[in-house]
């Protein structure tokens, strides 16, 4: 399914968060404000260690995955820390592409030819402008910027008001912080960290983390091993 069909929905499918965090309660205050095409149910996350009901929807585990997908049910990872939601996403690799919700709140625009992966979101006021394409589990945050022709990878973070100033590219598990600033052309390497309002004016190798304006990198302390099963 086109994910800006969501909205034309006649019936709402089940939805379920993971990660019960703040991201997962902001998707759940999306769902239940918004006809985005989804009906909230329940929270999957290994901070729960047993089923249980709360207000009409439920708490689990993750293992808890096996038995939803029996029926209809749709996910969606909210994870805020890009590494971890990489490292959930192996662990519930039994959930097939199809299974995951691509939610975008009516408030965002996103041009006609922008390409969305599955288990995307993207927050209000965002802007995403022509040719763009995104990968999956991605999070497209509140009044971000993303101009013509650029490249977003696979669990990638645009926090708010980061600005992408077009043709630009950022590669898989990758944070831009908040306000950081983005100036045509560059690419960003793998498993980067852009700080809150930074402006990026050279390309970032993998594994970075660049702070300043302008900003100057150097070298994370993090795994590089990647899964291209997930790209």
């Amino acid at each position: 399914m086109n994910p800006r069909q969501q909205n034309d929905l006649k019936v709402e499918r089940k939805l379920v968060i993971i990660g019960c965090g703040s991201q997962g309660r902001m998707l759940k205050n999306f769902v239940a404000h918004y006809s985005l095409g989804y009906r909230f149910i329940g929270f999957l996350d290994d901070q729960i260690t047993t089923f249980k009901e709360v207000e009409g929807a439920f708490m689990a585990p993750l293992s808890y995955s096996y038995e939803l997908l029996k029926d209809d049910v749709h996910f969606i990872l909210a994870i805020g820390n890009v590494d971890d939601r990489f490292e959930v996403a192996k662990r519930v690799m039994h959930i097939p592409e199809n299974r995951y919700a691509t939610i975008i709140h009516p408030d965002a625009y996103v041009d006609r030819t922008v390409k969305i992966g599955a288990g995307t979101y993207i927050s209000a006021n965002a802007a995403i402008m022509h040719d763009v394409s995104i990968g999956h589990h991605t999070s497209i945050l509140t009044g971000s910027v993303i101009e013509y022709e650029s490249r977003i990878g696979s669990f990638v973070n645009i926090s708010p008001n980061a600005t992408l100033c077009g043709n630009v590219c950022v590669d898989d598990i990758s944070f831009v912080g908040a306000g950081a600033s983005i100036i045509q052309g560059i690419t960003l390497g793998k498993r980067n960290l852009i700080g809150a309002g930074a402006t990026v004016i050279r390309d970032v190798a993998d594994n970075s983390l660049a702070l300043g304006t302008p900003a100057m990198s150097k070298p994370r302390k993090t795994e590089t091993t990647l899964f291209n099963v997930f790209f």
